[in-house]
């Protein structure tokens, strides 16, 4: 009785396994490898004191000005 249980689990187990190996197509492959181009950013988003990061997701080095604000390290 077990034998009929187990047997098509390990079944199944193997067809998935099996699949998940198998490209689909050849433009998700070609897109994961595309290079990333780097727009021209304004701005960043201060993720903690001294550190920010702008529109390219790079982290960015800010500095304290004399008014209490930060703004990018030149």
């Amino acid at each position: 009785m077990k034998k009929l249980i187990i047997a098509p689990g390990l079944a199944a187990l193997v067809f998935v396994l099996i699949g998940a190996d198998i490209p689909k197509n050849e433009s998700a492959q070609n897109a994961s490898n595309a290079s990333v181009v780097k727009k021209k950013c304004v701005g960043y988003t201060i993720i903690e004191f001294g550190k920010g990061v702008d529109c390219n997701g790079d982290t960015v080095k800010l500095v304290k000005v004399n008014n209490g604000g930060q703004v990018l390290a030149q």
